[in-house]
């Protein structure tokens, strides 16, 4: 017994002991999972809006195309970042302002800043929507929270800073985005894609002053006594720059900041400086330099940049000594990327018989006289022996030498050079066919030689030319562009006579191809309009009365004059535009100035106007205009009907499209009523417009309102039918599943919820006529929604009891 006790007491000691190992384990093993937990959230807020982004995508694919919402793209997104950068920074710097006039010496226990990179991408985001204003302004935000931030932090201690959860997406720091060299460099290629370059000099200028500049700093340890006089050169050696800029923290150009910079100069046709820096980068001896670049090695955009700066300073001279200076450094290197390339000489080409700027300065002579396209034909052999392909380009930039030369037979030769390469091309292809060698396979931007050509023909008056091509461009299989048609149209409003009949043509093309015109078009197009009503149509010229405008293919019962001709074309190409407030308001303009010259319009226009109200759903505009058709005596036809529709549709509004039914039906012909030709589109719009005002109201009163007018709409329409010789047949009513289904939804509601026993015998015998549509036989409907198939399958267990019965 005595041996026994202080075995059992050891045994309970080990089971408590090892009990107390498994609870040790089983608490290190929760706060590892639950770690990971935390960093699996995080992780998933950090990227939730790319998940949903493309859980978005996905749904919209699975979307029939009557509910797929349009998914955010990828610029979408970037603004909407760059927004909350800029938010954010913002509160920061409110913050360090308070922090500041408090005299507070300590530093926050939080992050308050985003990331420089965040900041920069914010910079080129707004730059390239074309709002550099507000990039201006977030650079500024930076430089300023910079400088705030650490006059207040220069006296304090230092202290480990906690993280400040944001419920953005974006990781805060403890320090302010100190613009860095990419923070130039980003503001400054934006300021020159919209034509800022003297802005983007400015910046360069205000990056020399920073105390991080390279050669402030070297400057500083010169004066700190920290290098002698005799090392201040070797600080001009890329790999002792590099190292400055890692421990010093220094700003030092790279080839990328110098390219941006030389593409500065090139768009002001500052030559000289865009070769002072080629040289500083290349350490030239003796020659002019540009203060503040070191030595970088150059790539082949910087000396295309440089040909590039000449061509707009129209120094051909200094031009031709690009492709030499890139070949002499190929051969140094042993870089064949930098020899002349298909930039290279296409910038070549185009700088021939340019204008100098300086009209003072004595120009090479290499340059050749401005009247002499044989340079460019040269250059253009030239390229071909070193096997570059020219491309559109090209041949655009030939053809244009042609045009300035005033040489338009060198102009059709060079179009024909093109198609003699296209065919040659197409040959040697394994892909060959039985159509023409010049219909396969389009030349990269080939629309921009044929636009030349015309543009050569219609500047030296061979119209009939510019419209063969314009012609044959489109037979070949190459897509005229928008400057195509502003530039043959601009030949046919020069053209005496004025082509009315090609320009018709041209007009109708555009709007089949979707083309919005020009602001340079709209403004010929109003122009000769204003022209031809108050000149009217024949003009003296040298004491002769000449015609100013062409036959006009017009029927025999239309009473349109030929300036009516003219705003009602440009009104119909102006509907195509995306930009809506834009396009709205150009039409009514167009409108307004035609009403102003005292032209009665048609109701062709008056519908021209409800489409762009309809476009932008705007119905305070439309039922002006209906008002102002009805003072002017108007008669509405089928066409106001159906932009009364698609109106009805956009704005969610059924009763202004039922105003407009009514109305069209008092409105008399000759006394004779008028029947309006509706077609079961213009029935769907109508439908859908009532399904708009569904779900806008959750109100039980209203929505059985809307779904008895939705039942009578559809028995309305079936029982006229035949009655008003509507131009719809009942194959077109049983293959449209949005019609049928918004009136099915209709029925079944309205039997569910009224009280009244003869509406819900009504209902149901309408559900079970239309579920009896072969349509709905089909068992598997992928693109309708849940409520949906439940009226489908309601209706359909109605009719099997009906017949059953």
């Amino acid at each position: 017994m005595i041996n026994r006790r202080p075995t059992q007491y050891c045994y309970k000691y080990l089971r408590c002991r090892r009990c107390f190992i498994y609870f040790f384990c089983y608490f290190i093993l929760a706060l590892i999972i639950q770690s990971l937990r935390c960093d699996a959230f995080i992780s998933h807020q950090n990227h939730d809006h790319h998940r949903t982004s493309r859980r978005n995508a996905s749904a919209a694919e699975k979307q029939p195309d009557s509910a797929r919402e349009e998914p955010m793209d990828e610029f979408a997104i970037r603004m909407k970042e760059a927004q909350l950068v800029e938010k954010l920074l913002l509160d920061a710097l409110e913050k360090v302002k308070k922090m500041k006039r408090n005299k507070d010496s300590v530093l926050p226990p939080y992050k308050l800043f985003p990331h420089v990179r965040q900041c920069n991408a914010a910079l080129a985001t707004f730059g390239d929507s074309g709002d550099f204003t507000r990039a201006l302004r977030l650079f500024t935000q930076m430089r300023k929270s910079a400088s705030l931030f650490y006059m207040i932090s220069r006296d304090s201690e230092n202290r480990q800073l906690e993280h400040h959860h944001s419920l953005s997406s974006i990781n805060l720091i403890p320090v302010p985005p100190k613009p860095t060299l990419v923070t130039y460099s980003t503001l400054m290629s934006r300021a020159i894609s919209l034509r800022k370059p003297r802005v983007a000099l400015r910046l360069w200028r205000l990056l020399q002053t920073q105390p991080n500049f390279y050669t402030n700093v070297v400057s500083q340890k010169r004066r700190d006594g920290r290098i002698a006089n005799a090392t201040l050169s070797s600080y001009t050696d890329p790999s002792t720059l590099r190292k400055l800029e890692r421990e010093e923290s220094a700003i030092v150009p790279d080839v990328i900041f110098c390219n941006t910079l030389m593409n500065a100069y090139a768009k002001m046709g500052d030559y000289k400086a865009a070769k002072a820096i080629l040289n500083s980068m290349l350490g030239a001896k003796g020659v002019p330099t540009h203060e503040g670049i070191p030595k970088v090695k150059p790539t082949a955009v910087t000396y295309n940049t440089l040909a590039d700066a000449c061509k707009v300073a129209g120094e051909l001279g200094a031009a031709l000594d690009v492709p030499e200076l890139m070949i002499s450094q190929s051969e140094a290197t042993g870089n064949k990327k930098l020899l002349p390339d298909l930039r290279t000489y296409t910038t070549l080409i185009s700088t021939v018989a340019r204008k100098s700027m300086d009209k003072q300065e004595t120009r090479d002579i290499r340059s050749g006289g401005e009247k002499d396209p044989d340079m460019a034909f040269a250059l253009l052999n030239r390229m071909t022996h070193e096997g570059i392909v020219p491309n559109g380009v090209t041949y655009s930039a030939l053809i244009d030498v042609c045009r300035r030369c005033n040489r338009v037979d060198l102009a059709l030769n060079g179009l024909r050079i093109m198609l003699k390469q296209k065919a040659k091309t197409n040959l040697a292809s394994a892909n060959f066919t039985k159509r023409p060698i010049y219909h396969n396979r389009p030349l990269q931007n080939e629309a921009g030689a044929w636009t030349a050509a015309i543009n050569a023909c219609g500047k030296a008056g061979r119209t009939d030319t510019a419209i063969r091509l314009f012609r044959t461009m489109q037979k070949i299989g190459v897509k005229p562009n928008s400057f195509t048609c502003a530039c043959l149209s601009d030949c046919l409003l020069k053209s005496t006579p004025i082509r009315i009949n090609e320009l018709e043509e041209v007009l109708q093309y555009m709007k089949e191809a979707g083309l919005v015109p020009s602001e340079v078009m709209y403004t010929s197009l109003m122009g000769v309009a204003l022209e031809l009503s108050q000149k009217g149509t024949r003009i003296t010229k040298d004491g002769l009365q000449v015609q100013l405008i062409d036959n006009l293919s017009i029927e025999s019962e239309d009473t349109t004059t030929e300036a009516i001709f003219l705003f009602k074309q440009l009104m119909r190409s102006l509907l195509t535009q995306t930009e809506k407030e834009d396009m709205i308001l150009k039409v009514f303009l167009v409108f307004q100035e035609m009403k102003n010259v005292g032209m009665l319009p048609d109701v062709a226009m008056y519908n021209s106007l409800l489409r762009a109200c309809a476009v932008t759903g705007n119905l305070e505009r439309a039922q002006s205009v209906l008002r102002r058709m009805e003072m002017d005596g108007i008669v509405p036809n089928r066409g106001t009907l159906k932009e009364a529709m698609t109106l009805a549709k956009n704005a969610r509004r059924s009763d202004f499209a039922l105003n407009v039914w009514e109305s069209l039906h008092k409105k008399t012909t000759d006394t004779v009523p008028l029947q309006p030709n509706v077609s079961v589109e213009m029935m769907s719009d109508l439908m859908n417009s009532y399904v708009s005002e569904l779900q806008q109201t959750s109100n039980h009163d209203e929505r059985i309102v809307i779904h008895r007018e939705m039942m009578s709409l559809y028995q309305g329409f079936i029982s006229r039918l035949e009655e008003f010789e509507l131009h719809a047949t009942f194959d077109e009513i049983a293959s449209n599943l949005t019609f049928l289904l918004a009136a099915l939804k209709a029925a079944v509601s309205c039997e569910h919820h009224s009280e009244v026993i003869e509406e819900k015998v009504r209902s149901r015998e309408l559900a079970c006529e239309i579920v009896g549509f072969e349509i709905f036989q089909n068992e598997h409907h992928s693109d309708i929604d849940r409520s949906g198939k439940k009226a489908i399958q309601l209706a359909t267990n109605w009719l099997y009891a009906f017949e059953i019965t």
